[in-house]
């Protein structure tokens, strides 16, 4: 039996062997040379003979070889993988070791950091804007009919109004430009009903416990309340007497929605209204030098405690006509919707992405004109800056409207 299964392997090796002579493939055999072993005794014939056996080590091994041939094209070798042998660079250790941080206090010209704010250097202009000549007088030297057309021109120039064909007529002309300033009109009354949609949404949104609504978004509801009470007035105004318009926006600039406000009629009411508060800053400086002086040893000024409140709305901007009460409640009211507008200026990072209209608009809210030499972004965020440093303080005893008071009494007595 052990001679069958060795010659059954020794054909088998053979087999193989000879099958792959003829695929052409050359074949490393390794001989094979039984070994005897005393494993066992064998009783043959009476004799004792040991009998060659083949152990698990020594079986038959076959291995096959085949020849790469080269090819043309030799395979591109990356330039980011290092040579064998080669040690990536050790980094360098850096050692942290933070200073300690220095306390920071409020003064007048060091701005103090804020997680919300980009870090700022130390600015020239950390200060409200101080004025040293009075402005001059608002004067328009054109009439109302020729201020109208000039508005009209503007509009036309930038996209507002469509231009009237060239070639036109006197006659034809003027009827163009009625019809569009009526295009216009209805347009911007069409425009405050989907602004109400839009207020609608954003109100939806808020109470369905989505997002808190943005200062921008704030604002656009602001705009759309008193958009929404001026649009009775006006469009009575424009039904009757379409002419009367441009009047309206000369001598009543707040009877006019946002929405029907062209260019330069809008250019034209801001100008006015900045002159009208400079010129209350220099008119009523005793006052505001004596509000300031009353209420600088407490950090705050009691809103029941003002003795002269139609000059403070003449610097804030805000009606003056009226009693004493109906003053007092608008200044209320006003700085309570500045003190909110200054917590969202806050988080949206100090007024870092507002345009210059929108910086110009929020200094005048809080009674300060920038002057001619500091119109520039960045003087007018300083200015901004400023104030919402020093309204962020408050006093013991005092709330966000009474500080407010006393900076507005700063800023009216050019300190």
């Amino acid at each position: 039996m052990l001679r069958s299964s060795v010659n059954r392997n020794v054909t088998v090796s053979r087999s193989i062997k000879k099958a792959h002579q003829e695929s052409g493939m050359k074949i490393l055999s390794l001989s094979y040379r039984p070994t005897e072993c005393l494993v066992n005794r064998i009783s043959l014939q009476g004799r004792q003979r040991l009998a060659p056996v083949r152990t698990p080590s020594q079986a038959v091994c076959v291995r096959f070889l085949s020849t790469v041939t080269p090819s043309g094209t030799r395979k591109p070798v990356d330039d980011k993988v290092p040579p064998p042998g080669a040690t990536a660079p050790r980094k360098l250790r850096i050692d942290l070791k933070p200073g300690p941080v220095k306390p920071v206090t409020l003064g007048t010209d060091h701005p103090p950091s804020h997680p919300h704010s980009k870090p700022t250097t130390r600015s020239s202009h950390y200060h409200p804007p101080r004025h040293l000549h009075p402005p001059k007088p608002f004067q328009v030297e054109l009439s109302a009919v020729e201020l109208a057309k000039r508005d009209i021109a503007e509009a036309s120039q930038q996209g507002v109004l469509e231009a009237p064909p060239a070639g036109a007529g006197s006659l034809k002309r003027v009827f163009h430009q009625a019809l569009q300033l009526l295009k216009f009109y209805f347009r911007g009354l069409k425009a405050i009903n989907t602004h109400r949609k839009q207020v609608n949404a954003i109100r939806k949104r808020v109470k369905s416990g989505g997002a808190l609504p943005t200062r921008a978004e704030v604002r656009f509801i602001q705009t759309f309340k008193r958009d929404a009470f001026k649009l009775v007035p006006f469009m009575v105004v424009v039904l009757i007497a379409e002419e009367l318009v441009p009047f309206v926006a000369l001598y009543f600039p707040r009877m006019l929605p946002s929405t029907c406000v062209l260019p330069g009629q809008r250019d034209r009411i801001a100008f006015k209204a900045r002159s009208d508060q400079l010129s209350a800053l220099f008119r009523n400086r005793g006052a505001y030098e004596a509000m300031y002086k009353d209420g600088e040893r407490t950090g705050f000024i009691q809103v029941r405690g003002l003795k002269d409140p139609v000059a403070m709305c003449s610097l804030l901007g805000l009606s003056a006509w009226g009693p004493s009460l109906l003053a007092v409640w608008r200044i209320r009211r006003h700085l309570k919707v500045v003190a909110e507008d200054d917590d969202l200026l806050r988080g949206e990072g100090y007024g870092r992405d507002l345009t210059i209209r929108e910086l110009n608009e929020a200094l005048s809210e809080r009674g300060m004109i920038p002057t001619p030499e500091r119109r520039s972004a960045d003087d007018l965020r300083d200015q901004l800056r400023w104030w919402l440093d020093c309204a962020e303080v408050v006093p013991e005893g005092g709330d966000s409207v009474s500080r407010r008071l006393l900076l507005i009494g700063l800023i009216g007595s050019q300190k």
